[in-house]
Order: C-alpha cells, then sequence, then structure tokens
C-alpha cells in the first residue's frame, strides 16, 4: 500500500463514520521515536498539523503512544485534564470530540489514529469498534511503507 491509499483510506472512515478530521500520527524516522508528527490526514481545515511535534507523553497522539491506550473524550474542553494548550491537533483542527486509539505492531505502538468532530458528540460504540478496526488495518499499511 501507498501513501496515497493511505490518504484515501482515511478519506473513507471520516465519511463512513461521519468524522469532521481523521489523522495518523507517526514517529519522525530516525529519532528514536521521540519526536511524533502528524503525517496523514483527511478533513483538515489548514496545513499547520504539518507543524505540530509532539514528544511521547505530550499531546493527544503523545499521550496514546505513551500508554497504548485509547482516548476517547466527547466533550474535550470538559473532559480534559490538561489545558486545551497541551492539545495542539484539537487547537488547530477545532476539534471537541475524539477519539485516538494506537496503532500496534509487535506489541509497540507505530502510530496514533485520531478521529474528531468539530462539535460536541456522543461517540457511539459502534463508531468505536469500527475506528479501532481501520487502525488495526492501517498497522500493515505503515509497515509497507517503512519497509
Amino acid at each position: 500500500m501507498k501513501e496515497q491509499d493511505i490518504a484515501s483510506e482515511l478519506i473513507d472512515i471520516r465519511l463512513q463514520l461521519g468524522l469532521d478530521f481523521v489523522g495518523i500520527a507517526t514517529a519522525v524516522a530516525g529519532e528514536a521515536q521521540k519526536e511524533i508528527r502528524w503525517k496523514y490526514v483527511a478533513g483538515n481545515r489548514n496545513n499547520r498539523y504539518q507543524k505540530i511535534v509532539l514528544q511521547v507523553g505530550k499531546g493527544i497522539a503523545g499521550i496514546v503512544w505513551r500508554t497504548a491506550r485509547p482516548i476517547i473524550a466527547e466533550d474535550l474542553k470538559n473532559d480534559r485534564l490538561a489545558p486545551l494548550q497541551e492539545y495542539p491537533i484539537a487547537l488547530t483542527e477545532n476539534l471537541a470530540s475524539i477519539i485516538a486509539v494506537p496503532i500496534m505492531s509487535d506489541g509497540t505502538v507505530i502510530g496514533v489514529m485520531l478521529g474528531g468532530y468539530r462539535k460536541v458528540t456522543q461517540i457511539k460504540e459502534t463508531t468505536i469498534d469500527a475506528f479501532r478496526i481501520t487502525a488495526d488495518k492501517m498497522q500493515q499499511s505503515l509497515q509497507n511503507i517503512k519497509e
């Protein structure tokens, strides 16, 4: 699978689930997985996401990367544990509700897939399940590109 195939898959999942934004963050090559960037996106309002550089443990993607656990926030402004400034992708894309899941390979996080709504939205269990299935599919795609 090529990079444009990943972008196409993100567009499909965004439309299928009615999301406003979908993105995949990956480690910067040669950085020993210390820096994370948003590499593939669909539904973005601008290109400012390209300037976001996160450390493991910082921001939504960094927290999911460190813990290898999903984050689901239906009202990000009220559900969060940190100021909104700590979540640059949510600020940049004006996201109100998010789901972020790790993309795993052999027990190691190789990426984070995030979906978001720009209005406060109750995230259904079926949406969460479909999002996780798509993240699992993305694992193979990301592996193929790295090779």
